[in-house]
């Protein structure tokens, strides 16, 4: 091949942006992580080497924190970056998509071999473990290639009023949960996170159930009191598992897409939001049992959602 060949050949390659991390060992199918979308690895902030060696984040939700949700970006600079969610979805300025495939999750009736679930510290999570190839995937609507799922959480607040992250024209709710998927073409969540089409959220705001105080109507509420105690783990074997069917219903409901962020450091702009427009329901009891968990700093966890924050130039569709 001769010297100008080569190169023309050199200069046509794609140039690829983001974050670029090392692989991990993991089968691409069955991986469980410990590493939360959320979690961060940064030195304390304010030299906070006692809060660091419990291993809780060295930011918190509450707005007059020093390293509350306004000073994140101490922490974290994406925090501060243009393209950040949760923000505030105004019906009216969304723009209905006509022409588009329809939002699939294969697997969503599958049971997992197993759940572990944790308390972080300042939220719950539920981290599936598979067998061989039956890991939900999530493909069609504004996604371009298949997204693998990964684990769930929830955020919510002190009072029915508030509690989810994003909001629908102006309206919070006590309670939102995010189902967190990969790309596909990524081998783990760890490599994609970082990468500008890496993640896909399905968010899910709650509304309360009313004169609900003395029953539980969620099945992944019963399984909290394991975890009562930050860090706390438990594993639930198959006979206890349940699927994402059982969180969230069937599919076919219509919703809201945009590009965002995570909505906790390091708050990487590499998610795309698939809102639902359906809402799930939650009991009293069971808000109740959320707020009964406990922090890093031994006191209940009432409020873990980052407010709204600006939409700027981004376009949110309705689908």
């Amino acid at each position: 091949m001769s010297a100008l060949c080569m190169s023309l050949l050199l200069a046509c390659q794609p140039v690829v942006f983001g974050a670029v991390t090392s692989p991990d060992s993991f089968e691409f199918w069955g991986r469980k992580t410990h590493t939360h979308p959320n979690d961060i690895d940064y030195e304390p902030a304010y030299g906070e080497k006692a809060r660091a060696s419990t291993g809780a984040p060295q930011w918190s939700h509450s707005i007059n924190d020093a390293v509350g949700p306004p000073n994140w970006s101490i922490v974290a600079p994406a925090c501060a970056g243009l393209y950040q969610s949760p923000i505030n979805i105004v019906r009216e300025s969304t723009l209905f998509v006509k022409k588009k495939i329809p939002l699939d999750l294969q697997g969503l009736r599958n049971i997992p071999r197993s759940i572990l679930v944790e308390n972080e510290g300042y939220s719950v999570k539920f981290t599936p473990r598979w067998n061989g190839r039956t890991r939900p995937v999530l493909r069609g609507g504004p996604l371009k290639t298949p997204y693998v799922f990964e684990q769930l959480h929830f955020h919510w607040g002190p009072t029915n009023d508030e509690g989810s992250e994003h909001t629908l024209d102006g309206k919070q709710f006590p309670l939102e949960v995010h189902l967190v998927f990969y790309n596909g073409l990524y081998r783990s969540f760890d490599e994609a996170k970082g990468e500008v089409d890496g993640l896909a959220v399905l968010g899910f705001v709650y509304a309360d159930a009313p004169n609900s105080a003395g029953y539980l109507l969620n099945r992944w509420s019963q399984f909290l009191p394991l975890v009562r105690k930050p860090k706390a783990e438990f594993e639930l074997p198959y006979s206890k598992s349940f699927s994402l069917h059982s969180v969230i219903g069937d599919m076919g409901w219509p919703y809201y897409s945009y590009e965002g962020s995570l909505t906790t450091p390091p708050c990487l702009e590499t998610v795309t939001w698939i809102v639902s427009a359906k809402r799930l329901a939650v009991t009293q009891r069971e808000m109740s049992m959320l707020r009964s968990l406990l922090g890093f700093d031994g006191a209940p966890i009432l409020q873990n959602y980052r407010p709204v924050q600006p939409v700027n130039n981004r376009r949110v569709f309705r689908y």
